[in-house]
């Protein structure tokens, strides 16, 4: 997480918060969660950023493909949400910006 400058970091904090996601999913059951974090560890996906509440947790992951050429072709953020909810629950909520 301390690799990301704190500057990007907040441009792509910004972004969450202003634009809508392209993409959402909900999972229900308590190993989606860690399914989740596996797929996005391994589909290049680095963590930037980790909250915890007190019923949930919040990621956030990143990725910048490249062309050949070295020009940015696509960025790919992705928000993922783990909450208990009051029906002892547990739901996960992924969210994916792509430009």
């Amino acid at each position: 997480m301390d690799a990301i400058p704190v500057a990007r970091r907040l441009r792509i904090m910004r972004r969450i918060m202003c634009d809508p996601p392209t993409e959402e999913q909900q999972l229900k059951g308590n190993t989606n969660y860690a399914k989740a974090m596996l797929k996005l560890r391994a589909s290049g996906l680095r963590l930037i950023e980790l909250e915890r509440q007190e019923t949930a947790f919040t990621t956030v992951w990143y990725r910048k493909n490249t062309s050949v050429l070295g020009l940015a072709i696509s960025e790919a953020i992705t928000l993922v949400v783990w909450e208990l909810n009051e029906c002892d629950e547990e739901v996960t909520t992924i969210k994916v910006w792509r430009t």
